[in-house]
């Protein structure tokens, strides 16, 4: 008992909280270790009773979590979820290989703070009069390590430092080019993140002489992240009546075809739940993910079909959808042929760890509860086996490769979606392919004229044979006596 209570004192010198072993893979056991020896029977049954209480109540924002713990033990958990330059908040404030982004954050700040017109002194006022707010939002232990004072000044600097990165102008005296990379690649980390309401303080005053407003800046960054330009469909985007948990929140909305809007109030106390999006799917509601995201293997749907290949051998076809919505999947089949629409997308250096971020925040208690995002992963799993699919859906300008090889991106639509469980948001357009794949004519019809009219060529010829055959049958009708 006292060596025990020795290990325990040791623990609270070292930030009030027990000593935690954090291995290379990010597993930080202590941190959701929950006790239930020490406290009495009465004192845990009254625990219970009040979880969820606490729970619906903890904060005026929305919670910034962490990266579950089911994720945090992969081989690449440092690469994918961790920033490799800047850290946002404190999750990962602090750590000696980020240290040179704490200059490149206070030079972007002091100009950030210069054009807005705004003085230093009432922004750090403004934040920290909301410093409780700021702790809810972010798990205990990490933000016990600072006091109100620290924490006000992290979220006025890393607030000033993100706002002006998204405004985009002078960055390239503080940043080289490929550091504007990984820099954007940091801000979209599940562990990165900045509460919205932060934000709004620190910008609602700002005042440029040039420029577009903040808001505008937000949105135009976001559309750019979400659809680069170069593509032919453009990314629509439909205003709901809610505000962003933060920037990954807001970037996911975009993907699915939503704007949350940006309000220039104080944050309310309670958040609307997210409105599902229209699809021609049926939505998925609440609830856990409920089966493994493997091939032809879907609770309640017997899927037989593989990858894009087998599809077109079956007569169906993939065409770019109209808008670049993920949502926006549909599937019509016609006499003896179908056709499979897809929102194009851009595959980057930085696709996989979008996707994967914006995945483990599905995963999150308080997060959207549709799995929009998860069963988008899952669904184009289903299609893309090898490169050869990769290669028909990049012809129908649906997936738009600037990473490499087809094998790559084939490789990475495997490795995100390894062990996903498949909400089944796209069961009715699964059921519907497979309905139309099962009807062997429509094999036979669509593998008849892929062999015999795969060229112009061969079409011309086929229409040349039958034009002669008529006119030979006219010529002989003609030919007969009395005719």
């Amino acid at each position: 008992m006292e060596e025990q209570q020795e290990r325990r004192n040791v623990g609270e010198k070292e930030g009030g909280q027990p000593i935690r072993n954090s291995g290379p893979t990010g597993l930080e056991p202590e941190e959701h270790r929950i006790d239930i020896v020490e406290i009495s029977h009465r004192d845990w049954i009254e625990s219970l009773r009040t979880a969820e209480e606490s729970t619906q109540s903890q904060s005026q924002w929305p919670r910034i979590p962490k990266v579950p713990q089911m994720l945090r033990g992969t081989q690449d958990f440092m690469k994918f979820y961790a920033p490799r330059l800047i850290s946002i908040g404190p999750y990962h404030h602090g750590k000696p290989d980020l240290g040179p982004g704490e200059i490149i954050k206070r030079q972007c700040a002091q100009k950030f703070l210069a054009d807005s017109n705004q003085d230093i002194e009432a922004l750090y006022i403004n934040v920290q009069s909301n410093i409780e707010a700021v702790r809810t939002c972010y798990d205990m232990i990490p933000t016990n390590k600072y006091d109100d004072e620290k924490l006000a000044r992290m979220m006025l600097l890393d607030g000033c430092f993100l706002l002006q990165f998204i405004r985009g102008t002078g960055m390239t005296k503080f940043l080289r080019n490929h550091q504007l990379n990984f820099v954007e690649q940091d801000l979209f980390l599940l562990e990165n993140q900045l509460p919205f309401g932060v934000l709004k303080l620190i910008f609602e005053g700002a005042n440029f002489k040039v420029g577009l407003p903040m808001e505008k800046n937000i949105i135009e960054f976001i559309t750019k992240i979400g659809m680069p330009e170069g593509l032919s469909s453009e990314i629509q985007l439909k205003e709901v009546n809610e505000e962003p948990s933060h920037l990954l929140d807001l970037l996911r909305s975009a993907l699915l075809g939503r704007f949350k809007m940006i309000r220039r109030s104080q944050p309310e106390q309670e958040q609307q739940p997210e409105e599902n999006g229209k699809s021609s799917s049926s939505q998925g509601g609440k609830g856990g993910l409920c089966c493994r995201c493997k091939k032809g293997k879907q609770r309640g749907i017997r899927q037989s079909f593989r990858h894009i290949k087998e599809l077109k051998a079956a007569g169906i076809y993939v065409k770019p959808s109209r808008t670049s919505s993920l949502r926006d999947i549909s599937f019509k089949s016609y006499f003896f042929y179908g056709h499979l629409k897809l929102p194009p997308i851009i595959i980057d250096d930085f696709t996989k760890s979008r996707f994967l971020n914006m995945i483990a925040y599905e995963m999150c208690p308080g997060a959207p509860d549709d799995y929009a995002v998860t069963s988008y992963i899952c669904f184009l799993d289903d299609l893309i086996d090898h490169a050869d699919d990769v290669k028909e859906l990049r012809s129908k300008h649906i997936l738009h490769n600037l990473l490499g090889s087809d094998e790559d991106v084939a490789q990475i639509f495997n490795e995100i979606s390894n062990g996903l469980g498949d909400p089944g948001i796209y069961k009715d357009v699964k059921a519907r392919i497979q309905k139309h794949y099962d009807k062997r004519v429509n094999t036979w019809i669509a593998q008849a004229l892929h062999d015999h009219f795969r060229s112009p060529w061969t079409v011309m010829a086929f229409i040349a044979a039958v034009l002669i055959l008529f006119l030979t049958g006219v010529q002989t009708y003609y030919a007969l006596p009395g005719n």
